[in-house]
Parts: structure tokens; C-alpha cells; sequence
């Protein structure tokens, strides 16, 4: 198993909790890979070289964010949404999001606030199709 695998068994059991404890709520949120793809791209962790190929730097210091969240203006369906943001490690060994608005952190080594002033947008990403609606009711995760 890889470093963040758990065992399908783990999986089974986490997401039958959420779901019945939770039945109105979203079982899943499918992400598509190019969104993923643009997220690290902002975050400089994928990079495009000259070639025209990628390379992937700062894994280690960077990981992404997920926060819950709630369109009201759904009618129909689930508002439910899944926020991701970028972050980077600090001089404190915090995970700062990348976004618009972030706080200086009081480090003097610039890595957050130089991430935060190359944003090219929000730094906010909400690319998410929520299940029920975007489900896969074969999957040993679904509960019905």
C-alpha cells in the first residue's frame, strides 16, 4: 500500500458511517483530473518546462485543502459543494491556503505570501459534481 492507502475494508466502513449518519446529505463529489491538474499548477507544484512537459516540485511542502460548503442557490438536487485550495508549509510548519486575502503568517521566508501573489485567480477551486446526482452505484462505497 502506498504512503495514504487505506484498506478497502477501512474505506467501507468510513463511508457507510458518513452515509447513514448523514442521508441527506452528498455520498461523494466527483473531481475531474484536468481541475486537479489546473489546482497544482497554480499552487507551482506542476510546472511546464520548455519541452513542454511537466515536472513536480515541492510535493513534500504542498498538499491541497478540502472545505464543505453549500450553494443555497440549488433548487433542485444538492447544494453540497467540495472547496479545494492549495496550500504550502510555512516557517511554522503550517499548511497555509494559497489564496486570495490569506493573512501573512509572520514568516519572514515569503514562501506562502510569494505563492499567494502569483495567483492568477481566487485560489479557491470548486469543481466538484456532487453524488447523489454524479454517483456510481456499483462501488463498494455507495450505500443506497
Amino acid at each position: 500500500m502506498s504512503k495514504n492507502e487505506v484498506t478497502l475494508e477501512h474505506a467501507k466502513t468510513w463511508a457507510k458511517k458518513w452515509q447513514t449518519d448523514n442521508p441527506k446529505h452528498c455520498k461523494a463529489f466527483l473531481m475531474p483530473t484536468i481541475d486537479l491538474i489546473e489546482a497544482f499548477i497554480e499552487m507551482n507544484v506542476l510546472v511546464k518546462q520548455e519541452d513542454g512537459n511537466y515536472s513536480l516540485q515541492d510535493i513534500d511542502s504542498s498538499s491541497v485543502r478540502a472545505y464543505m460548503a453549500i450553494d443555497e442557490k440549488i433548487e433542485e438536487g444538492y447544494g453540497e459543494k467540495l472547496l479545494l485550495v492549495g496550500t504550502k508549509v510555512d516557517c511554522k510548519g503550517i499548511h497555509r491556503d494559497i489564496i486570495e486575502d490569506e493573512k501573512p503568517s509572520g514568516c519572514d521566508d515569503g514562501i506562502v505570501e510569494t505563492a499567494v501573489n502569483a495567483l492568477t485567480g481566487s485560489g479557491v477551486f470548486d469543481f466538484t459534481s456532487p453524488c447523489p446526482s454524479d454517483c456510481d452505484i456499483n462501488s463498494p462505497l455507495f450505500n443506497p
